[in-house]
């Protein structure tokens, strides 16, 4: 189990979870170690690492599960992408969202598809690599992806949109640094990360936050040595 971030005992919890971890299957876990009732309130896809909030009584699930709703959550992600072309400092994405059951992916649809609205800022550039900022107030499946492709980014590890894995090696940035057959990329997995979670509850604003994985503060510092 990952490290408790928040713990307000009498209401909810906040909890970080890792990349590839199912959210169903952590909160399952916590209610069988923990022994006590607590209702997830969104999920996140399981590539994607980040915060959870879990209600634990009923009074909290529906003040939360209501605010979620009417989109009075915020959730800050981090991204780490690779751009070909230069980008702007801030763009937004509205493109509606349905999901294919079949190929278990989403999909953009107008006709089909539910709202999702996502705005996107540079944070810091090294080359083509980017650390990005997409912040939205209800999550839709894969929505971070979807949108970021259609706005021409490609996420690091992101195998969907496009199906592709792109890692960075050190052999990319160090100049003479010669790939081997048996390099490992410097960091690895879908490179987004819910960061920060805003909310208010009975007349409180809370904010959460949480750092990113330890291996993408390493991967920042070999763009800054060898990309500036």
């Amino acid at each position: 189990m990952n490290k408790v971030v928040y713990d307000e005992s009498d209401h909810f919890c906040v909890y970080a979870k890792g990349a590839g971890e199912s959210s169903t299957q952590i909160h399952q876990t916590w209610q069988t170690q923990r022994k006590e009732q607590t209702s997830l309130i969104y999920p996140l896809d399981t590539e994607i690492g980040g915060l959870l909030i879990w209600a634990k009584t009923a009074n909290a699930k529906q003040e939360l599960r209501n605010a979620y709703g009417s989109n009075l959550f915020t959730f800050e992600f981090m991204l780490w992408a690779y751009v070909e072309n230069a980008l702007p400092e801030q763009w937004d994405c509205d493109l509606s969202i349905a999901w294919d059951v079949y190929k278990h992916q989403a999909f953009p649809s107008k006709l089909k598809g539910k709202k999702a609205y996502t705005k996107f800022k540079v944070e810091r550039k090294y080359g083509h690599y980017y650390r990005i900022k997409a912040t939205t107030h209800y999550l839709r499946p894969q929505q971070i992806q979807l949108h970021a492709h259609y706005g021409r980014v490609e996420i690091l590890g992101d195998t969907c949109f496009p199906q592709k894995d792109h890692y960075v090696y050190l052999s990319h940035l160090k100049p003479g640094f010669k790939k081997s057959s048996d390099e490992k990329p410097l960091s690895s997995g879908l490179h987004i990360y819910l960061q920060r979670v805003c909310f208010d509850f009975c007349g409180q604003h809370y904010s959460f936050s949480h750092p990113c994985p330890k291996d993408w503060v390493i991967l920042e510092k070999y763009f800054t040595c060898y990309l500036q």
